[in-house]
C-alpha cells in the first residue's frame, strides 16, 4: 500500500463515483478501478460497492475514511515537523478557541520563549468540541477551551467578564452592566450547543429562573456574525469583549452584572492527553505563569 491509493480512495469516497474521480485526477477509469482494487487487497477488505446507480462505502471502506482526514492531516506536518527538528526544537500543536484574547496569549509566548526557548508553538483555531476531538487523535497535543473536558486533565487559566454587545440606540447602551433580567423580551443571539454545549442549557435555565421571556437565537459564531444577528433583528448578542471588538466594532458591549458568577464569566481551560509530550509540561508551566502575573 502506498500513500497515493488512499489518495486515490478518498477522491473516490468524496466524489461518490468511480468516473467523477478518475477525472478529478487526471486518470482512466480502468486504471483508477486497478488502483483501488490494490488497495483492497493490501488491507484484505473490499472498501467500495459498484453498482450501475453508483459508488458505495462498505462498512471497511466508511472505517478507512474516517480515518482518513487525520492520517493525511498528520503528513501534511511533517514538513513543520522537519524544520523544528532541524534546529532542535520542541514543536508543540495548541489549539485556540475563537474570542481568546490575543494580548494574554501573546504574553503567555513571551514567558514560555524565556522560560523554553526551544519550544515552538503550531496554532490550530477550533472550538472546545473539535479542540476534544484533535486531543483524541492526536493532531493537537495542549488545547485551550471553554467547558471542563472530564476525560483529559486541565488547568483553569483564563477567567475574563462576559457581555452582551447592543447596536448604539439600544436602553442597554448606556448601561454599565446588566441582568439575564434585562434582556426580557428582546431577541438575543448567543453561542450554540455545537460551540458550547452547556452555555445554551445553562442561559436557558438562568433566563427562567429570572422570569426572563428572551427570544433566543442560538447561532455558530463566524466572520458573519454582525451580519446575522443584523438580518435577523438581534437586539443583543451575548458575546465577550474580544470577540464583541472583532465581530461588532460599531455595537456597544456591556458586561454582565458580576453578582451573577456563573454567568458573567468566561473561563478557559488548559487541557491535555499525554504531559510527557515534549514541550507540554513548559507550555502548561508558562501558561499558569501568565496567569499569576496578571493576578
Amino acid at each position: 500500500m502506498e500513500l497515493r491509493h488512499l489518495t486515490y480512495f478518498r477522491t473516490v469516497a468524496e466524489l461518490g463515483s468511480i468516473a467523477k474521480a478518475a477525472t478529478a485526477l487526471h486518470m482512466t477509469q480502468p486504471t483508477l478501478s486497478r488502483q483501488i482494487a490494490q488497495l483492497e487487497r493490501a488491507l484484505g477488505h473490499q472498501l467500495l460497492r459498484r453498482s450501475p446507480r453508483g459508488t458505495s462505502l462498505t462498512p471497511a471502506g466508511q472505517g478507512l475514511r474516517a480515518q482518513l482526514g487525520t492520517i493525511f492531516q498528520q503528513i501534511d506536518r511533517i514538513p513543520e515537523v522537519l524544520r523544528a527538528a532541524a534546529v532542535s526544537q520542541r514543536l508543540v500543536h495548541c489549539g485556540l478557541p475563537p474570542g481568546l484574547p490575543h494580548e494574554w496569549f501573546r504574553r503567555f509566548g513571551n514567558v514560555l520563549g524565556e522560560r523554553s526557548p526551544r519550544v515552538k508553538l503550531s496554532l490550530h483555531e477550533g472550538n472546545s468540541e473539535e479542540q476534544r476531538a484533535w486531543l483524541r487523535e492526536g493532531l493537537i497535543d495542549v488545547g485551550l477551551v471553554h467547558f471542563e473536558l472530564p476525560e483529559l486533565d486541565s488547568v483553569l487559566v483564563l477567567t475574563r467578564s462576559f457581555g452582551c454587545a447592543v447596536p448604539a440606540g439600544s436602553t442597554l447602551a448606556g448601561r454599565s452592566s446588566f441582568t439575564l433580567g434585562d434582556l426580557d423580551g428582546l431577541q438575543v443571539m448567543a453561542h450554540s450547543a455545537q460551540e458550547n454545549p452547556a452555555e445554551e442549557v445553562r442561559l436557558r435555565a438562568a433566563a427562567e429562573a429570572a422570569g426572563a421571556h428572551i427570544d433566543w437565537q442560538f447561532r455558530k459564531f463566524s466572520e458573519h456574525s454582525s451580519l446575522i444577528a443584523e438580518s435577523s433583528g438581534a437586539d443583543a448578542v451575548l458575546i465577550g469583549q474580544t470577540s464583541a471588538e472583532r465581530h461588532f466594532p460599531s455595537w456597544r458591549w456591556v458586561p454582565m452584572d458580576s453578582a451573577d458568577e456563573v454567568n458573567s464569566v468566561i473561563r478557559t481551560w488548559v487541557v491535555w492527553r499525554d504531559p510527557d509530550v515534549p514541550g507540554v509540561r513548559e507550555c502548561i508551566d508558562a501558561m499558569l505563569a501568565t496567569s499569576r502575573s496578571r493576578a
